[in-house]
């Protein structure tokens, strides 16, 4: 079957939160933008399945705040006031708490079926046009300023010619893969089980980060007093816990956690996911770029994954949204460039937390032991980690907020032939 032909600005490969996200950004900038996805979208968090919260660091709200797409997700969002790191088994801990730092929060948490939800209301509000239930069939050399994109749906073969394709298609893409870009991958020798509950005693606004010698044991505030649990472990030990009842997979919680927050109950489903670092070698090919999971999965500890993401969209966005030409090479070095340095932070230090923490034999559990009593006990290196934690980063925030406020959708649609 012969494909149908469309030109755009911006093709954007993968409809998550980076994705939709930025799919939005760039057409309330005036790009002709496509959005293509694999599965289909919801706005009815009831229907999804995700279970995760997302702990988005005070840079991450100021981002979306900055673009006007804070205010939906506020009922939703629990604020963190307190954060408590520990070792189960050894010295050492941190506590940092917002009062502290000057800040009504360190972060919030919001649901991620929450995030989805609210994406796709504002995506339902530009005039990107969505294609669902799609594949990548091929990806073309660019030529005469335009990349060519062959996407399989269910109505048939699109072939998409784009000033710039933007792959955001996870870990796996597989549009980095047709571009040839390489990617050092490591899978960790863990998965993570992700499930609510709901404690005795009032959480609090506090969030708890606890180092076993399984790994990282996290707990994040939600509204409504609920916890979302991230419990990483082997994947023979998540899979005996899954296989639990609910009862006997929170009394395993509960001997590992401990009783800081009385007795725990479960609530709502329970989800597994294997975890694995990918880092892409290069972040920009001819008229192609790489943002979020795309460019870099990270293990959960810490909880950057998501908030590095949207710094990718902060910044990509603040490059692209007044060029005529969002695919020129100078404009994909300079997102490269800028990116490079926080990229490289951030999935270096939760490497090191996923593999160190870890230690339970000589020198190096001590040597973290007495890193976190200095990081708890000496003000400017708190300090200097509570800004990071916070991703207080430099951003484009004039470039964010000249990007026009959502305008009805237009009955026409842009780019087709």
């Amino acid at each position: 079957m012969k494909a149908r032909r469309r030109n755009c600005d911006v093709l954007i490969i993968g409809a998550g939160p980076v994705g939709a996200l930025l799919a939005c950004v760039m057409a309330r900038a005036g790009h002709q933008v496509v959005l293509a996805e694999r599965g289909r979208r919801k706005a009815d968090p009831g229907h999804s399945r995700d279970t995760r919260g997302y702990a988005l660091s005070a840079g991450s709200v100021t981002i979306l705040d900055d673009l006007g797409y804070w205010a939906p997700l506020m009922e939703h969002a629990e604020a963190i006031k307190e954060i408590h790191v520990s070792r189960r088994s050894g010295f050492g801990g941190v506590v940092m708490d917002a009062s502290s730092h000057g800040v009504a929060a360190l972060g919030q948490v919001v649901p991620a079926a929450r995030i989805e939800a609210m994406l796709a209301t504002a995506l339902a509000a530009t005039d990107a046009q969505l294609l669902e239930q799609t594949r990548l069939e091929q990806l073309e050399a660019a030529a005469d300023g335009r990349r060519g994109v062959v996407i399989a749906g269910p109505d048939g073969r699109h072939r998409v010619a784009a000033r710039l394709v933007v792959a955001a298609d996870g870990s796996s893409s597989e549009t980095r893969s047709a571009a040839g870009i390489e990617v050092l991958r490591r899978r960790y020798d863990a998965d993570a089980l992700v499930f609510d509950i709901e404690p005795s005693r009032p959480h609090r606004g506090r969030a708890f980060e606890r180092f076993t010698p399984e790994g990282p044991l996290a707990l994040l505030p939600q509204s409504g007093g609920r916890m979302n649990i991230v419990w990483v472990a082997p994947p023979e030990a998540c899979a005996a816990r899954l296989s639990l009842g609910e009862v006997d997979r929170v009394k395993a919680l509960q001997r590992a956690f401990g009783w800081r927050l009385g007795r725990l109950r479960a609530v709502g489903p329970v989800a597994c996911f294997p975890l694995e670092m990918v880092r892409a070698r290069r972040l920009h090919d001819q008229r192609l770029v790489l943002a979020g999971n795309v460019a870099h999965g990270l293990h959960p500890v810490a909880g950057q994954g998501l908030n590095l993401s949207l710094r990718d969209v902060a910044v990509l966005a603040g490059v692209l949204s007044r060029a005529s030409d969002p695919g020129i090479p100078e404009l994909l070095s300079a997102y490269s460039r800028a990116r490079a340095s926080d990229i490289e932070r951030v999935a270096t230090a939760t490497d090191f937390l996923a593999r160190g923490l870890l230690a339970d034999r000589g020198l190096l559990p001590h040597a973290l032991g007495g890193a976190m009593l200095l990081l708890d006990r000496v003000d400017p290196l708190r300090r200097a980690w509570a800004a990071q934690a916070m991703g207080l980063q430099p951003l484009p925030r004039q470039s964010l907020r000249a990007i026009p406020t959502l305008s009805p959708k237009p009955s026409a649609r842009p780019g087709q032939s």
